[in-house]
């Protein structure tokens, strides 16, 4: 998360925003967040399958263990792998696809209503959400802002942004998705004159 806050990727990512809005009528909001749900059951789960692994072991196999191994023996392993599945790379393993999707649609939604980024004067908010443990990319616009754009050029926009996480440097390759986005908006969506800038362009969204 630390080289997302850095400050000269802030200044780079601010400039990319201010080019899409220079250009467009498009009133963007880019938020990161290490993850979208907790995902509490994934530990939990990891924990409890290790102790019976453990206990199994000690109960069947071909040699005797003292009494006292194997009562402590299934809790240490319970909570060694418990503090394993707390990793992000195992969560995010450890959980169906649709079900990191989900929780990372969900959030962008709460975001976007808490916000208030549907209350752009001409409905062309656009949310791009980022979530950490699950490395997706979320783009969420406005009803005026998606109705501008053809589908075929949206659907193109999300296929670049779905790429940023598989790239070395996500945080890199998000600046090149938001430059495509914003030739999108300018082409489709022009700028007008008078026009404002309605939004703040960070926003810290308490949920």
């Amino acid at each position: 998360m630390k080289r997302y806050l850095a400050a000269d990727y802030q200044a780079r990512l601010w400039e990319a925003i201010k080019h899409i809005e220079r250009g467009s009528q498009a009133e963007v909001v880019v938020v990161f967040r290490a993850r979208s749900a907790e995902y509490g059951s994934v530990p939990l789960v990891w924990g409890l399958a290790a102790a019976w692994l453990c206990f199994t072991l000690l109960m069947y196999a071909p040699v005797e263990f003292e009494n006292w191994l194997i009562y402590y023996a299934p809790l240490l392993t319970f909570a060694f792998a418990y503090a394993v599945a707390t990793l992000p790379i195992i969560k995010r393993f450890s959980v169906r696809r649709a079900r990191l999707d989900k929780a990372v649609e969900i959030l962008a939604r709460a975001i976007f209503q808490k916000a208030g980024i549907q209350h752009t004067s001409g409905k062309t908010g656009l949310l791009v959400y980022c979530s950490l443990l699950e490395r997706r990319v979320f783009l969420l616009a406005d009803r005026g802002l998606e109705q501008a754009i053809p589908q075929p050029v949206w659907r193109t926009l999300q296929a670049e942004f779905d790429a940023v996480f598989a790239a070395g440097r996500p945080e890199q390759a998000l600046l090149p998705a938001l430059a495509n986005t914003a030739d999108a908006c300018a082409r489709y969506l022009p700028v007008r004159t008078g026009d404002l800038n309605e939004l703040p362009d960070r926003l810290d969204v308490d949920l």
